[in-house]
């Protein structure tokens, strides 16, 4: 059991711990969180942390130290949300959000999950505006979506899929095609992929103007370890997601075509011919998971 500086039996190590946590991430900044701490856990700072040379102890280090390399994570996961926002505006949501959703994740790539949902959720009713703050939101989730492709498994260690010919295809001689575990599918209000590779470029006095509102489809995957966006049609998005929820290609073919409102021996020939593109694309693959 940690010990005073006079010798006297401290509290138990856990208690410091959810102390410290507490008064670090509380809401309101390091007073308010020292203040919180004491409730919460019977603690004082005093009876937490040395003064030092006679002057009060120094919390607001440690609390800043820790919020600051929490702010740098995020703004290394939304580079650039950040640019579009500016560095106060962010740095704002940013630390709010922080004090909101703590980190209780081993690993700081859990920190920004609910990032775009919290932008979401703090614009409440927002109007005549909702297009102009909903840009940024979009943003968020695009930005989220490129980590966890990153993240998740690919499709580096498998071999090359081998396409089924339209003879096979109507024949049922075909594997078995999934969605690859890193691909994820995004339906958006605004065209995104080029603002942002253009937005991720620039210099932040040089930012490309903001799109306007249009309906957008992006898909993003990994391959060869690198993370690829591209724009999808309606019909390949819906094609996507019928197969990430394990449909066959048949199956894909019908419900994006009751989706589009197309026939679906008209869709099922657009994706045999798209198909080689898409698993070129590392978004498909064939066989087991």
């Amino acid at each position: 059991m940690p010990r005073s500086a006079d010798g006297d039996a401290r509290a138990p190590l856990a208690q410091l711990q959810a102390w410290f946590l507490t008064a670090m991430t509380a809401p309101g900044g390091v007073a308010r969180g020292a203040q919180l701490a004491s409730e919460r856990h019977g603690l004082t700072q005093e009876q937490v942390l040395k003064r030092a040379r006679g002057g009060p102890a120094p919390l607001h280090i440690h609390a800043d130290g820790y919020v600051q390399r929490l702010l740098e994570c995020l703004q290394a996961d939304y580079p650039v949300l950040r640019k579009v926002m500016g560095d106060e505006l962010f740095a704002f949501f940013a630390r709010a959000y922080v004090w909101r959703h703590p980190s209780a994740s081993p690993t700081l790539y859990d920190l920004g999950g609910g990032f775009a949902d919290f932008l979401a959720a703090s614009q409440g009713a927002a109007g005549a505006q909702g297009t102009v703050l909903r840009f940024p939101v979009e943003l968020a989730r695009l930005e989220r979506a490129r980590s966890e492709a990153g993240r998740a498994p690919g499709l580096e260690k498998r071999a090359p899929p081998i396409l089924p010919s339209g003879l096979d295809l109507l024949l049922g001689n075909i594997q078995t095609w999934r969605l690859a575990p890193c691909a994820r599918l995004l339906a958006l209000s605004f065209p995104l992929c080029a603002f942002w590779q253009q937005a991720q470029a620039a210099a932040d006095d040089a930012m490309p103007a903001q799109p306007e509102a249009s309906p957008a489809y992006v898909a993003i995957s990994r391959l060869h370890y690198r993370i690829a966006m591209q724009e999808l049609q309606p019909w390949q998005f819906d094609w996507l997601q019928a197969l990430g929820g394990g449909a066959t290609l048949a199956q894909c073919a019908q419900q994006a075509a009751q989706s589009s409102g197309r026939a679906p021996d008209e869709v099922l020939a657009d994706a045999m011919l798209w198909l080689p593109m898409a698993a070129a694309a590392g978004l498909v693959f064939s066989g087991e998971a």
